[in-house]
């Protein structure tokens, strides 16, 4: 989930936020997205063993990224990388919406929620195009 959401100078990582608990409680409540999640972590590992001799986890940054990049994005991915983009693909929406629904992620983008604002009703010019009288 850092490798998709790392620290920055902004906010912390995805982890700091707690996205890996929500995946967790995500991949308990969504029983059908176990298994495609599941076969994706297959997936990197047995990539990640071709390429490098050993479990995705356990490679380095960079390799680890140059994984991903062959599959992060879909439309540009190889056909020997459509079920790791198809997983990356979800795996980067499940990870975006733990991050930007907890307190961390809210903050990040500046949400304040829903503000008191005033309105005095629709414009005299508005009105005036409809042909309507204030």
């Amino acid at each position: 989930v850092n490798l998709i959401i790392p620290k920055d100078d902004r906010s912390g990582s995805a982890s700091d936020a707690g996205v890996p608990q929500f995946i967790d409680f995500t991949m308990t409540d969504r029983l059908d997205m176990q298994t495609p999640v599941r076969g994706g972590l297959r997936w990197l590992d047995h990539e990640a063993n071709l390429r490098f001799g050993k479990p995705f986890v356990k490679c380095a940054e960079a390799d680890r990224n140059a994984i991903l990049d062959d599959i992060a994005y879909p439309l540009r991915a190889a056909s020997a990388f459509t079920q790791g983009a198809a997983f990356f693909t979800s795996m980067r929406d499940l990870v975006a919406t733990g991050f930007y629904t907890s307190r961390m992620g809210i903050q990040d983008v500046g949400y304040m929620g829903n503000q008191p604002n005033n309105w005095d009703g629709c414009p005299a010019e508005c009105l005036d195009h409809l042909g309507l009288k204030a």
